[in-house]
């Protein structure tokens, strides 16, 4: 089964330390309104094995993509592990699926040629996704299914300085 036909290329996701400096810089910057929302998996997975972790994640459109940004807060995870050994930058490119039965279809497709996720992570009623690490290049992707997202926590936008109002 193809990806394309059921999903699109949905964000490129960047690992921070700090998400809401992050978020604030790059929306002052480049002029986009992140969503931020602190998410703790009810099934969490870690390289096989059951982990809990939380991480906070913010969220901007930008055209027919979004820029992701994600801090760990709590427990053992890849992007813990990640920053730890690569430092603060890229980590994935997330792919979004249409329907829950596409989403279940291509992450069989990757486990019946050998790939396991190296996170997981379910909240019933709302996504469910895995990290796969490919072979070329050290490439992670996200297959992602969301039903639907909750509000988010908060809301980080351009900030006009008072000179550019009177301008």
């Amino acid at each position: 089964m193809s990806l394309l036909n059921a999903a699109h290329l949905d964000h490129q996701s960047f690992l921070v330390k700090d998400l809401d400096a992050e978020a604030t810089r790059l929306s002052n910057t480049l002029g986009v309104t992140f969503k931020v929302w602190s998410i703790s998996p009810e099934i969490c997975l870690v390289h096989g094995q059951m982990e809990p972790y939380s991480f906070k994640v913010a969220i901007a459109p930008i055209g027919t993509s979004n820029i992701e940004i994600i801090a760990p807060l709590k427990g053992n995870s890849v992007l813990k592990e990640h920053l730890e050994k690569k430092g603060e930058g890229y980590h994935h490119s997330g792919i979004t699926f249409h329907d829950y039965n596409s989403f279940m279809n291509a992450k069989d497709n990757l486990m019946n040629k050998g790939f396991k996720p190296v996170q997981y992570g379910k909240t019933r009623e709302a996504f469910e996704f895995g990290y796969f690490q490919l072979p070329t290049a050290g490439i992670i992707i996200e297959l992602l299914y969301i039903d639907t997202m909750p509000q988010p926590d908060a809301v980080i936008f351009e900030r006009v300085s008072e000179n550019e109002i009177g301008s």
